[in-house]
């Protein structure tokens, strides 16, 4: 099974990321967010497996599609000249995130403690846990994350609408 969702999860990432409908590629993120819900569900973790199903491809996949949609921005782009030093800067940049990525969460304490345990120690998200730690240590970064929400819904209305 572990398999099965690692293998949906890599080539609907893969599939999206080098799919030029972005109205098809939204459909590769569900199949990728399934994916990941599938892993936390191996994980014995049924919370965070719900919340991944619910928020991500429920909630922000919606909006992304509908926000797409009202932009028009499903339309093909004219071709246009290989930009063969941007491509080669881009792969370097890349290449230089995804090596730092790798080193810090190799130098992470916390994944160090992680790996110290056994694994009958680790329990799985209870809903009580994610709700008292999102509202308590949280709160700050809760509230700011509404705010941006609410400040991308105004942009978009702003940008579709030339008459308010």
């Amino acid at each position: 099974m572990f398999l099965a969702f690692t293998l949906l999860t890599l080539g609907s990432a893969l599939a999206m990321a080098f799919q030029k409908n972005v109205i098809v590629a939204g459909l590769f993120l569900v199949a990728t967010f399934i994916g990941v819900s599938g892993l936390f569900i191996l994980l014995s973790n049924p919370v965070s497996a719900a919340l991944q199903i619910i928020v991500y491809a429920g909630a922000i996949l919606v909006l992304l599609l509908f926000v797409i949609m009202m932009l028009n921005a499903h339309e093909e782009e004219s071709p246009q000249d290989d930009l063969y030093l941007q491509r080669y800067i881009a792969l370097g940049v890349g290449g230089l995130l995804l090596g730092g990525s790798l080193w810090f969460i190799k130098q992470s304490k916390l994944l160090q403690s992680v790996a110290e345990r056994p694994i009958d120690q680790i329990a799985p998200t209870s809903l009580n846990e994610i709700g008292a730690e999102m509202l308590t240590r949280h709160i700050v970064s809760f509230e700011m994350i509404g705010l941006l929400l609410l400040v991308s819904m105004i942009g978009a209305i702003t940008l579709v609408k030339k008459r308010l």
